[in-house]
């Protein structure tokens, strides 16, 4: 959150701390973001603005602006005649989504692969050093931080900001609703997945570069697809992944 932006939480168990009157939407929003990204918000829950509003100590009309970024930003949904939604994927949302991801990501890869220096390189490993690590702990949101971290720093270096903001609002609320409010385990092994990409940054040419980037994305895709399958059909991700 922004400094100065939250109060001190009330003493009751409400959901959100009270805001003071600075940056009021910003911080709204981010006071969201952070019970999204906690589990605090599920999926398909509603929001309910005069709620939050006097859960924050803000007027309505800065909960409603929030809300309105968020809706940009995918992380809700605003249904005609019934109210706003915390964002929930089907199943079929999601493998579509994925889908459109392997081919933006693997283009952003491929515009960074001549841009990216030695500085860069080491940034990124360092990242999923982080990730690893996190795993390793199974700190499920450490890992989704470090992990988007990791993949907003590639989409960066494509140095095209308007493939980076896409990928961003595509990714932010997929990484937030599927893959941290999967069952499925974010392992250290996973972390190392990303290693690939490091190393192919570094040193590997065309077409085998395009290839082992594709490759890696459609294995990530296939993943959070099968998992999002399970959870319809009331199966096990483990089951799925057979």
């Amino acid at each position: 959150m922004t400094p100065g932006a939250v109060g001190k939480q009330k003493a009751d168990n409400s959901v959100f701390p009270q805001l003071e009157p600075v940056s009021l939407a910003e911080g709204v929003v981010a006071a969201l973001k952070d019970a999204f990204f906690s589990g605090r918000l599920r999926p398909g829950s509603a929001i309910v603005e005069r709620q939050i509003a006097k859960q924050m100590n803000v007027g309505t009309p800065a909960v409603r602006e929030a809300l309105i970024s968020l809706k940009h930003e995918g992380f809700v949904r605003r249904i005609k005649n019934k109210g706003t939604f915390i964002t929930a994927f089907d199943a079929d949302e999601v493998r579509q989504l994925y889908t459109l991801r392997i081919e933006l990501e693997t283009l952003a890869l491929q515009w960074a692969r001549p841009l990216a220096t030695k500085s860069d390189v080491d940034q990124l490993r360092s990242l999923v050093d982080r990730l690893v690590d996190s795993g390793q702990r199974e700190n499920r949101r450490e890992f989704l931080e470090c992990d988007f971290a990791f993949h907003r720093y590639c989409w960066k270096l494509s140095g095209n900001p308007f493939l980076a903001e896409t990928l961003e609002r595509l990714m932010a609320p997929l990484f937030t609703f599927v893959v941290l409010a999967s069952t499925h385990p974010l392992t250290a092994a996973m972390g190392r997945e990303h290693y690939a990409l490091v190393e192919a940054l570094a040193s590997m040419e065309e077409p085998e570069f395009s290839a082992m980037v594709r490759k890696t994305f459609t294995g990530f895709a296939f993943r959070w697809i099968s998992s999002a399958s399970a959870r319809t059909s009331g199966a096990s991700p483990d089951e799925s992944d057979q």
